[in-house]
């Protein structure tokens, strides 16, 4: 693991420990395609937001460019949204909440007076691999909560928005896994995950 993946994962702005992305990593990781069409989201509206912010920067305003980089990135997530509905209406209806959290998540994890050192290529980038450690840890989420949560495994695609590829739900009764399917369950295991990174990052760093 290189210097720069872990500065990803473990700064201060990972989305582990951002309240503005906890809605979003427990809403989209109760099921694998749901976390797979968010992820594909996340990098959407990150790189497209960067792009265009990084286009924009000689006409941006110091004071409120916040405000203007929020409006930018929910256009490109409504647009997104707008794509996705001619492919899945379905899983457009699903998905519609959870995909509008993304433009809070990336204001809230990615510190926008760092464009103003990068070029182009670096600033999309730096927005892809933080989409793509946001868009992990859901998917990581939901590998575990469909699974052990309703006993399902899904992909996108299907006239319902996703295909299982199996369910042993009927198989019983009783699971006690199925907490996992819910929002303290996913906290619970979100936790578990945390001290595990913590757990990696201290052995990597014992090593180097």
């Amino acid at each position: 693991m290189t210097k720069s993946a872990l500065q990803i994962f473990f700064n201060v702005r990972n989305p582990l420990f951002t309240l503005t992305c906890m809605g979003l990593l427990l809403f989209s990781s109760s099921r694998l395609s749901f976390a797979i069409v968010v992820a594909a989201a996340l990098a959407w509206v990150y790189a497209l937001t960067g792009l265009a912010v990084f286009a924009a920067r000689p006409i941006l305003p110091r004071e409120g460019r916040g405000i203007v980089v929020a409006f930018l990135s929910s256009l490109v997530a409504v647009f997104f949204l707008f794509v996705l509905c001619f492919i899945s209406p379905l899983l457009t209806l699903e998905l519609l909440y959870v995909t509008l959290l993304i433009p809070v998540c990336f204001i809230g994890t990615f510190p926008l007076e760092k464009l103003d050192a990068l070029n182009a290529y670096e600033a999309v980038s730096e927005m892809l691999r933080q989409a793509c450690v946001t868009g992990g840890v859901i998917i990581a989420l939901s590998l575990v909560r469909e699974p052990l949560g309703f006993m399902t495994l899904s992909f996108p695609g299907g006239a319902q928005g996703f295909i299982e590829l199996f369910n042993a739900s009927s198989d019983t009764a009783f699971f006690p896994l199925r907490i996992l399917a819910v929002s303290s369950g996913a906290l619970l295991l979100l936790g578990y995950m945390t001290a595990l990174f913590y757990i990696i990052i201290k052995h990597v760093r014992s090593t180097v």
